[in-house]
């Protein structure tokens, strides 16, 4: 291993990444020690420029601060955007790998980008790109598939069916986050033994306990108050209409909690309407988008961390709740299961069901959990550890070739 190590020190990796910022961010910083140089071309609409220009909430996801974390930045690694003006809404869609790819090539013929290696973040579009290019330029590909792009965009039409199996059958690895996402690939009629399921991870040096009765004191809460915390873009799929209703469910039963929702989308709305008809509106605080930098404080001022999704792949924010030492209320997506059913730390509900949320909620506030080994146990999820899995990968592909 050591000696397959040190040939990977020699040679150039390029990703191909629709954001910089957390869990393509920090895996991708983690594996940067092992190669000599690491290109990061990032997929981003202009319009991103201008939605730092206005101050509205609904539009942070898409700015530029958003899609771009260059903070602790290694010296070998240099990130590069990669500009694309697309409408990715219904048959839309289909021309972004195209417009994607000609971005790409663009960046890599004026910067003269030599690569040794590619590795594609979603399957659409950066998968197709890397396809692309792994027919001009002859170099192994590794595709990641997170979530949407494996559950839900190969299933909405014979179109889509077809071109995501023509893209992971042209990979020489394939690596997805959960059993859940195994068995979608799978359902395609993908060569199996191509894909690897490894866990997404956290960072240790941003997601660790910290005292929460310092934290609220400096945010100007309550050191009694019962407060949960949940972070998702404001987005059906989120389930934080579920969540709202199950507060709304506790407060009829006399319970005084506050939630704290991290994050903004479409429905930010919808959802303060349905906090008002609800009778929650002074128990629901939307806080908007925040620094990834920033997350581990409103996570530690919790008591319970809640994830009500309709769906997910393997959500990265689960395990930094984790190694922040708190208990988690997620819906049973992705690999929830695997994560929260190995050990004591947490309840899993159904997705759509605010009643089963909600009593899963006032069970935790109500038990005495070990918070210590609620974190040990999410020692074993770190990026340090799951990089590891993902450096065999490069090297049997490498081996391959």
């Amino acid at each position: 291993m050591n000696r397959q190590v040190d040939k990977l020190k020699k040679m150039n990796i390029l990703y191909i990444v629709h954001n910089y910022n957390n869990f393509q961010k920090d895996p991708i910083e983690e594996a940067a020690q092992y190669f000599n140089k690491v290109y990061v071309l990032v997929r981003y609409k202009p319009f991103s420029n201008i939605a730092d220009k206005i101050p509205l909430k609904s539009l942070k996801k898409f700015g530029r601060n958003y899609i771009l974390d260059l903070e602790g930045l290694p010296s070998n690694v240099e990130v590069i955007k990669t500009a694309v003006w697309y409408f990715p809404y219904g048959f839309l869609n289909r021309y972004l790998g195209d417009l994607h790819l000609y971005s790409v090539k663009r960046v890599l013929r004026k910067k003269k980008i030599k690569f040794d290696l590619i590795h594609s973040h979603f399957i659409w579009s950066s998968g197709y790109v890397g396809m692309k290019l792994k027919e001009e330029y002859s170099v192994p590909l590794v595709i990641t598939g997170h979530g949407y792009d494996v559950y839900k965009l190969p299933f909405k039409s014979k179109y889509w069916e077809k071109k995501i199996k023509e893209i992971l059958d042209s990979a020489d690895g394939i690596i997805t986050g959960s059993k859940t996402n195994k068995r979608c690939l799978e359902k395609l009629g993908i060569d199996i033994s191509k894909v690897s399921v490894i866990n997404n991870g956290f960072k240790p040096s941003l997601f660790y306990p910290k005292d929460k009765r310092i934290l609220r004191e400096k945010m100007g809460l309550s050191d009694s108050q019962k407060i949960c915390v949940s972070i998702g873009n404001l987005e059906r799929v989120k389930g934080h209409d579920v969540l709202i209703k199950a507060i709304g469910i506790l407060k009829k039963k006399g319970q005084d909690i506050s939630c704290y929702i991290v994050g903004t989308g479409s429905r930010l709305n919808y959802l303060k309407e349905l906090a008002s008809r609800c009778g929650v509106k002074d128990n629901i605080y939307f806080l908007g988008v925040k620094p990834h930098s920033e997350i581990c404080d409103y996570i530690n001022i919790s008591d319970i961390f809640v994830l009500p999704s309709r769906n997910e792949g393997a959500p990265v924010v689960l395990l930094e709740a984790l190694a922040c030492g708190k208990p988690v209320v997620s819906s049973n997506v992705g690999n929830v299961n695997d994560i929260l059913g190995a050990r004591d730390c947490g309840y899993i509900v159904d997705s759509e069901n605010p009643n089963e949320l909600a009593d899963a909620i006032e069970k935790s506030l109500n038990k005495n959990w070990d918070t210590k080994g609620i974190v040990e146990y999410a020692k074993r999820f770190s990026w340090e550890n799951s990089v590891k899995e993902i450096l065999r990968i490069y090297i049997g592909v490498i081996k391959n070739e």
